[in-house]
């Protein structure tokens, strides 16, 4: 497959994840009691909080990674000379030790992210004085009229987003001039309630109560969908990529194998590509050597993170690589 072709799958993959990422965390805080929650805050109990408002197994988002780790695998189309294709077998043994060890990793990062956000909301709430029962709207969202469903928490978004959320708030009701232009300097913000900021800027006073709330509501959702839509992404990436990765380590093991197989890191070479990725490609190195970027980080293959690369090599990572086999 060409490079675009490769990162048109994995882009093809990733909507689907978003989703069930999404309605996992819209489940949990369907299903929340306010009343529970509130208990708990009151109690100072942010353990038994975090296990109230976990995202469970997340069954349906590992699910469509496992598809993705298929799909990756069953991508190449080599052959020994005069023989047949090569077939990819997903119930190899190293095949299924990566899907399951994969699988609770992505999962418990994903846990612990909500969980810390969690806990920077309980924290945040104990630091304003505000009532147990504020907190727990802020935790899990306040009922939309229209729709009935909660909107506007912090589950499911990582604790920094989730600081950020309830400091949007602070700044649209501080009545502090350079404070609310802070707000409309947000990229993720509901850019078509700005008039109300805006003009609150020049009354010099604070946004009213109710419209920073519905604000900051609106601001909330978009971060959970942008945070959505790059976790489902960088999965989609690595899944993908292993599976890729899987079938030339079991084309390796079979009797008639290649005397080499190489791999070459590709970046997209436009002026979006992260300075570390820039210098990545081009790069070659034998299939069982992982790639070192300049961060130190390594990886087997773009969005790989089982050799500990964190963020500034996984997020919006859009290189490819290809193999080049000798037989």
């Amino acid at each position: 497959m060409t490079e675009a072709e490769i990162l048109a799958a994995i882009d093809g993959l990733t909507p689907a994840l978003q989703k069930a990422y999404l309605e996992q965390v819209r489940a949990v805080v369907g299903s929340a009691v306010i009343a529970e929650i509130e208990r708990k805050i009151d109690e100072g109990d942010d353990d038994g909080l975090v296990a109230l408002l976990g995202l469970g197994s997340l069954a349906a988002f590992l699910e469509l990674l496992r598809a993705a780790y298929i799909k990756g695998g069953n991508t190449p189309k080599e052959r020994p000379p005069g023989g047949k294709p090569v077939q990819f077998d997903q119930h190899q043994p190293e095949a299924q030790e990566w899907l399951n060890s994969n699988a609770s990793r992505a999962a418990e990062a994903l846990r612990e992210d909500s969980a810390q956000a969690v806990r920077a909301a309980a924290a945040a709430g104990r630091t304003a004085s505000q009532s147990a029962y504020q907190t727990a709207l802020d935790i899990v969202g306040r009922t939309n009229k229209q729709t009935g469903q909660r909107t506007g928490g912090v589950i499911g978004l990582p604790a920094s987003d989730a600081l950020t959320v309830l400091k949007a708030r602070e700044q649209l009701q501080s009545g502090e001039v350079e404070q609310m232009r802070q707000y409309l300097r947000r990229v993720d913000r509901e850019k078509r309630m700005d008039a109300i900021v805006t003009r609150a800027i020049e009354d010099q006073k604070p946004v009213a109560k109710a419209d920073a709330q519905r604000i900051a509501t609106a601001y909330a959702d978009k971060k959970l969908q942008a945070h959505a839509r790059l976790v489902a992404r960088k999965n989609a990436l690595e899944a993908y990529n292993a599976g890729f990765n899987r079938f030339y380590q079991q084309m390796m093991g079979q009797a008639r194998r290649p005397a080499v197989v190489e791999k070459l890191w590709r970046n997209k070479g436009d002026l979006k590509v992260r300075h570390a990725h820039s210098i990545l490609g081009g790069k070659k190195v034998s299939l069982s050597q992982p790639f070192q970027s300049p961060t130190g980080a390594l990886l087997m293959y773009p969005g790989d993170s089982t050799l500990g690369a964190e963020w500034a090599d996984l997020a919006r990572c859009r290189c490819t690589v290809s193999y080049r086999v000798t037989w």
